[in-house]
């Protein structure tokens, strides 16, 4: 495990042991201790709070949550972050097991966890009463027993709290990293996630770049929805792309689902860095994935061109432990979170240092000549010559690479049209320029202005 894999693995264990939610008592505790690693900025917004139907909760609490039988308790929900459903009503009296039954949350696979249940976080008008039981300790309650519940809950004004962070570069074009914090204790879903994100402003810390970096880390859905309710749109037009990150702890292949457009630069950038950078990858349409906060970036009059960057199995079942207590440290493939975490340097990398090329000289040059020393040797049937598996790519590049010095594409481009790494051709390139053949030039990347609305008349 290197040195960058450890302090994300240490990390995620210390943020494990906060019992954040949407407006906990906790996220104060959580934020400050990302404050400790970055100069992280805090956007809070108060309970109550509406845009476009979204509501910010109110701090939801557990006074008390037990399950008696003949006075004797035989489910404690306060043993447990995850042992109450959250949001759940105060609830008093004596039930049958078929109407408790429709009051218990278990997990179907893992018989020994609880589910975390956040529905009621988002639709506070359902919200009704349930315990989240391990069916291990559910297939003990009898059918034939009654069951006293007393449960108490507390609702009350609070705050959520959005931390926000920025990297500036030279150019005031934006690229956006985002994860949430809003699921107590969960590894994967998405703590690995948040400490990825940290450890990769960390790296950028000091190192001067040509785009401004932004990292936001909030609760699912309703951080980025406020956070960007009152943005200026000169702002949100200079973010010109962004990622979502979780569950890179999972033992399935990264995943990148595309923006909405698709083909915009962050999904060429992100395709890139997965195969070239990855054992094994799975790109897939917008939304299928394991689906978040990229809608609410992308909505209309944001339209902020979002991947989001998983390991998730399946749109449903993301992986075993999803939405469980087992979703823990212990539960990562560290490899697997590298890996990660080294494709976003990539992507990094990529944007940083995409380039046109404009030529300095006319006609062919010997690429094979000492004083250029640029040709890459090529397969010949009647020479041995004990070449890699990929001369003949290289040796191809060469006959066209000429023409491409004309300004009118980049390296990246070059790189996927020949199936070659990004950063192995541009250190091939900057030779070429130390030659005097070439100078570089700079992309910035554009996007397309988010729309707006139509506020003139409409005949009908």
């Amino acid at each position: 495990m290197s040195k960058d894999t450890y302090q994300i693995a240490a990390l995620t264990r210390e943020l494990s042991q906060f019992a954040t939610m949407i407006v906990a008592d906790d996220n104060e505790l959580f934020f400050k201790r990302l404050s400790s690693e970055l100069p992280i900025s805090l956007l809070t917004f108060q309970s109550g709070a509406v845009h476009n139907g979204w509501i910010i909760p109110q701090k939801w609490t557990v006074k008390r949550a037990k399950i008696l039988v003949n006075g004797e308790v035989v489910f404690d929900g306060k043993s447990h972050t995850l042992g109450v459903a959250m949001y759940s009503r105060s609830f008093s009296g004596r039930v049958s097991y078929q109407e408790l039954q429709s009051h218990v949350v278990s997990h179907k696979k893992i018989p020994a966890a609880h589910v975390f249940h956040c529905m009621w976080q988002y639709r506070p008008w359902q919200a009704d009463w349930a315990f989240c039981i391990p069916t291990a300790t559910w297939s003990t309650f009898s059918k034939d027993a009654e069951f006293d519940i007393e449960l108490e809950t507390n609702l009350e004004a609070g705050e959520m709290i959005v931390g926000e962070y920025t990297h500036e570069g030279t150019l005031p074009k934006t690229i956006v990293f985002n994860a949430h914090t809003c699921h107590p204790h969960q590894a994967n879903d998405a703590l690995v996630g948040v400490a990825t994100l940290v450890r990769l402003f960390q790296w950028l810390s000091g190192r001067k770049t040509r785009y401004t970096y932004k990292l936001i880390l909030g609760p699912e859905h309703l951080g980025t929805v406020f956070y960007l309710q009152n943005r200026p749109k000169s702002d949100i037009n200079q973010m010109v792309g962004g990622i979502y990150t979780e569950m890179t702890g999972t033992k399935s292949s990264l995943k990148a689902a595309s923006t909405f457009l698709g083909n915009q630069a962050i999904d060429r950038v992100v395709g890139h860095a997965l195969r070239h950078y990855t054992k094994n990858h799975i790109q897939v349409a917008w939304r299928r994935g394991a689906g978040n906060d990229e809608t609410v970036w992308e909505a209309p009059g944001y339209e902020v061109p979002f991947v989001e960057l998983t390991r998730a199995h399946s749109l449903w079942e993301p992986y075993p432990e999803y939405h469980s207590d087992f979703d823990n440290v212990e539960s990562l493939d560290m490899e697997n979170v590298e890996e990660a975490y080294e494709v976003l340097q990539h992507v990094v990398n990529i944007f940083e240092d995409d380039r046109l090329m404009y030529r300095q000289f006319d006609g062919i040059i010997c690429l094979s000549n000492p004083e250029y020393d640029l040709y890459f040797e090529r397969p010949d049937p009647a020479v041995s010559k004990n070449l890699g598996v990929d001369s003949e790519k290289w040796g191809y590049l060469t006959d066209c690479l000429l023409r491409y010095f004309d300004g009118s594409i980049s390296v990246l481009d070059i790189a996927e049209r020949h199936s070659l790494p990004f950063e192995d051709l541009l250190k091939y390139l900057r030779r070429f320029e130390e030659k005097g053949l070439i100078v570089f030039s700079p992309v910035e990347v554009e996007r397309r202005a988010a729309s707006t609305v139509r506020t003139e008349t409409i005949d009908r």
